[in-house]
């Protein structure tokens, strides 16, 4: 069942499943405008098109048209993808491929394929008395707006491609959901449990990523059940087959704990979410950017920016050990200490930056801005 569910949740997250529903989404009112013929131009003869060959021609070249534009789109992703890859970190090219407005675009060009196809397929039948006057209207119109889209794409995919973009992107990311943890309503507490406290721990049989939990359903599961919880990984560690990943402070049944599991996903991919791994994909592009194969100062600067930002709103979250509710649920689990995350950062950056004047200056520079703090 957990499986089951990790392969929903991977399916539902996947760049391509909103374009999909868009398309098929388009597939389906083809479908349901032969089904139901509705006459919405019957009042506008000038509109409607009725004429077989007429709408064989425009379904024909609308489909070729679109079809180009397509592949320009698919053509410019993959171009964006390899810039990614070569001057920044492949760990960014998720930030960029959640992007919704491009999955809603290529939805669009790729759903008024389909409709085409599928209209294309009923007016070829022989039965062409019950073809709906308003199909072709709407393929014109769909083309239109595909194109509308495309110019807007091309805009848009000329901004994603900018080194400013995605470290503002990934900065964005990451500050985020340090507000988000701000913003969860429970207390944060400093308590601590010792091991003999812990009567089951939970493992799951896949490994993986520890990439995201449901806080707020755990810490329901724990006053509902009257249990304490406690995660055993930090977030966007590597969680071996049958690791332990969940203490529990008694014994419970396998309800309890396949709803426990439910609520703690492990996936092949690294997380993106994680407070941590956006510090570290920041350290990464700027290291990247330092190296002789792309010497990008300018980069590095950008990134030791953003990082510095970073660490000061990393110090507005008090250092916890736990969150507890009003009724009682508890979840033991804490951060990354603050030193840590800055020795882990800096240690990087120095070790490969050093050499640099500006950018070991602009380190020393960060370092002191944290530290009168």
């Amino acid at each position: 069942m957990v499986r089951i569910l990790s392969i929903i949740r991977r399916v539902i997250n996947s760049i391509s499943f909103l374009t999909f529903c868009i398309a098929f989404a388009f597939g389906l009112l083809a479908v349901l405008l032969v089904a139901f013929n509705p006459d919405f131009l019957d009042d506008y003869p000038s509109l409607a098109i009725s004429d077989v060959e007429s709408i064989k021609f425009i379904l024909s070249f609308t489909i070729g048209g679109i079809f180009t534009l397509t592949i320009f789109s698919y053509t410019m992703v993959m171009d964006v993808l390899n810039r990614s890859i070569s001057n920044y970190s492949p760990r960014l090219i998720p930030l960029i491929l959640r992007e919704k407005h491009h999955q809603v675009i290529l939805g669009v060009t790729s759903g008024t394929i389909v409709y085409c196809l599928v209209m294309a397929a009923f007016i070829s039948s022989d039965n062409h008395d019950k073809f709906p006057s308003v199909a072709a209207p709407l393929a014109i119109l769909m083309g239109i707006i595909s194109i509308l889209l495309f110019i807007y794409f091309i805009h848009s995919v000329s901004q994603t491609i900018h080194v400013n973009y995605v470290l503002r992107k990934s900065f964005l990311n990451t500050k985020n959901r340090m507000q988000h943890l701000i913003d969860l309503p429970f207390e944060k507490i400093k308590e601590l449990r010792p091991e003999s406290f812990w009567k089951e721990h939970i493992c799951f049989p896949q490994c993986g990523y520890l990439n995201s939990i449901r806080t707020q359903k755990l810490i329901s599961l724990s006053e509902e059940h009257k249990i304490e919880l406690k995660l055993l990984k930090n977030m966007g560690s590597f969680v071996l087959e049958g690791e332990p990943v969940l203490a529990v402070s008694r014994e419970v049944g396998d309800k309890i704990r396949k709803e426990l599991m439910r609520c703690i996903s492990i996936d092949r991919a690294e997380a993106i979410e994680v407070i941590e791994v956006g510090f570290k994909h920041l350290v990464e592009v700027g290291v990247k950017a330092s190296s002789p194969a792309v010497n990008d100062p300018g980069t590095a600067l950008m990134s030791i920016d953003y990082l510095t930002q970073l660490l000061i709103h990393r110090k507005n979250i008090e250092e916890f050990t736990a969150m507890k509710s009003d009724k009682g649920g508890i979840l033991f689990f804490s951060l990354v200490p603050i030193e840590t995350l800055k020795e882990l950062c800096f240690a990087e950056m120095e070790h490969f930056m050093g050499e640099d004047p500006i950018l070991h200056r602009k380190l020393a520079w960060s370092k002191k801005i944290l530290k009168n703090l």
